[in-house]
């Protein structure tokens, strides 16, 4: 009899190692941190002030088929580097019903070129074809979770979030893009299917938000406790391109107000030199 059970009990576990081998893993899903809407989730409407003064809301826009909203600046320099891009995008997509709408969400205490009145002047030296909003009172931003400049949502006419993230592959060299990912999940939906992907990582500038960034830690310097900003610190972040020097399309806050003034030598770009020569100013 015990033999008959050591039989069994050794059977039972030899088809236990085998089933176990052929059945694959379930994977655990990384947890999202990401806050605000996900995809799949219904976003909520507003009622934000376009550079022309009056108020706009997205169920007020009529014929469309789903919105491309997308979150941007006028300081940042990857939005600069989108611009032309979200007029086309808008020309081509709006007469399909899926027009660009652009929200300014920036803190005008904190970023000066993103004052309304500043986005007044940009939208009029672009010409603009698209609306482009101002989130005042910054309500708006956190609670679709943007934290990038440029960074898009694009919703459905049920205000369903169908994809964010990315516009393209290639916020540098237009002529170099492979992968227009808004073009291709607005492509998708007309066709009836969910865009894939539907999530790529917004690559940009942080939101300015009340004395922090957006998704980033609080900026130092501008007289705070922490004193001014490290001249390393300030290189590594704003040196986008990795040329070891920050150009003024790269210069951020108030280092783009004053880059003229901390360009020393007057050739258009700003050195780790320069950079520490103008934190030595600021103890002084």
């Amino acid at each position: 009899m015990r033999f008959l059970t050591a039989i069994m009990l050794l059977l039972f576990c030899c088809s236990s190692v085998q089933l176990a081998s052929q059945t694959p893993l379930k994977q655990k899903r990384k947890p999202q941190t990401k806050q605000g809407y996900k995809v799949g989730d219904t976003a909520s409407d507003f009622n934000l002030k376009n550079v022309d003064g009056s108020f706009h809301s997205l169920s007020e826009i009529k014929n469309a088929k789903g919105y491309i909203l997308v979150f941007s600046s006028n300081t940042c320099p990857f939005s600069v580097l989108y611009e032309d891009r979200l007029i086309k995008l808008h020309k081509d997509l709006a007469p399909l019903g899926y027009p660009v709408v652009a929200i300014n969400a920036n803190d005008p205490t904190m970023e000066a070129g993103d004052s309304f009145e500043q986005m007044q002047t940009r939208a009029q030296e672009k010409g603009f074809p698209f609306l482009y909003l101002k989130d005042q009172d910054q309500k708006v931003f956190p609670r679709y979770g943007a934290t990038k400049t440029p960074e898009v949502f694009l919703l459905d006419k049920n205000l369903v979030l169908q994809y964010t993230g990315a516009i393209d592959d290639n916020a540098h060299a237009p002529e170099d893009v492979k992968e227009q990912y808004v073009r291709k999940a607005v492509a998708a939906l007309e066709k009836g299917e969910a865009p894939d992907p539907s999530f790529v990582k917004a690559i940009g500038c942080g939101i300015k938000s009340k004395n922090k960034l957006a998704g980033g830690p609080a900026p130092q310097g501008r007289g705070g406790r922490r004193g001014p900003p490290d001249p390393k610190d300030l290189l590594a972040r704003m040196d986008k391109d990795k040329d070891q020097k920050v150009s003024a399309a790269e210069a951020e806050g108030p280092l783009k107000r004053d880059f003229e003034r901390v360009d020393a030598n007057k050739d258009g770009f700003l050195t780790l030199e320069e950079l520490s020569a103008l934190k030595n100013r600021r103890r002084q």
